[in-house]
């Protein structure tokens, strides 16, 4: 196997360089298979470039600057970095985000096992109800499903207005965020994959915790603090309180309540929860990773 990680480096928060160190610690501490990190860093701080281009195995690319911003920036660096990837031999590859990590040895080995006969791809599933794709904060397949399929991480107009993506949007929901386009293709091609559910019995978040017992994805690192940014919350103090009562009652509910009644508070405020629920987080991370993680069961 030669493992290709791409990355999309798009860290803006005093915080980041911190969770910068603990992601790459954690990479070269888990991945003792050979690997090359592929890193995108058009809009990382010249501090960050330099601890990346510091690092063992690291690759930073120059590439072409874009004015797209969400899940559309990640998805066009990540278009290039795994090309590159591709073009230099790399028989795997695993696109990571800034808040993703694996947590276990040998976790590459693990996963390509799990790559046989029609199973092209392994991933994080962010939720089996409401998204059911494979997500590229954690998502590893193969050169060959690669080079014959020509998966897209975003999809074309002309392919989500497709009867066979009409299908797909019917048997799997999922959110159109970067990742999309790789699940489409594995279900057009009538191949399958292999999810990383989440596993561990940590506080109810989404997108956050450990999956399939291999990766971690702290969730919103980069998404929460732009949207507090656009649309301050009314009432911080409610939005705190919020969270605190959500995250008491939310696990003895069942799930189609649970996402029902997470959509009846204010926009705002589910903003504002979701980003202080985040800081909080990422500020525990970066404090101490190895008890976060041994408390989440690594």
């Amino acid at each position: 196997m030669k493992l290709a990680l791409t990355a999309v480096y798009l860290g803006e928060e005093p915080n980041d360089d911190g969770l910068l160190r603990v992601h790459l610690d954690q990479i070269e501490r888990n991945t003792p298979e050979p690997y090359t990190l592929y890193a995108a860093v058009n809009r990382l701080p010249a501090d960050s470039r330099a601890m990346l281009a510091g690092r063992r195995n690291v690759r930073v690319l120059e590439l072409p600057v874009t004015g797209l911003r969400s899940s559309r920036e990640n998805a066009f660096y990540l278009e290039l970095l795994v090309k590159a990837a591709i073009e230099e031999g790399a028989t795997h590859v695993c696109t990571l985000h800034l808040d993703s990590f694996p947590v276990r040895p040998l976790w590459a080995t693990e996963l390509e096992r799990k790559l046989r006969g029609d199973c092209v791809l392994a991933g994080l599933q962010r939720d089996p109800f409401r998204d059911r794709k494979p997500m590229t904060a954690f998502m590893l397949f193969t050169r060959d499903f690669y080079l014959s399929c020509r998966p897209a991480f975003l999809l074309s107009e002309e392919a989500l207005k497709s009867t066979d993506y009409r299908r797909y949007a019917t048997r799997h929901p999922h959110i159109k965020d970067s990742g999309s386009g790789y699940g489409f293709t594995v279900f057009r091609e009538g191949l399958s994959w292999h999810p990383l559910v989440r596993t561990d019995k940590g506080p109810a978040g989404w997108g956050f915790g450990i999956f399939g017992g291999l990766a971690f994805h702290l969730g919103g690192a980069n998404w929460y603090p732009s949207a507090t940014a656009r649309k301050p919350a009314r009432s911080p103090r409610l939005a705190r309180w919020v969270e605190r009562s959500w995250r008491v009652a939310s696990p003895l509910l069942p799930a189609r309540l649970r996402l029902r009644l997470a959509r009846l508070a204010p926009f705002d405020v589910r903003v504002a929860a979701g980003s202080w629920r985040v800081a909080q987080r990422k500020a525990a991370l970066v404090a101490s990773p190895e008890a976060f993680l041994r408390d989440l069961g690594v």
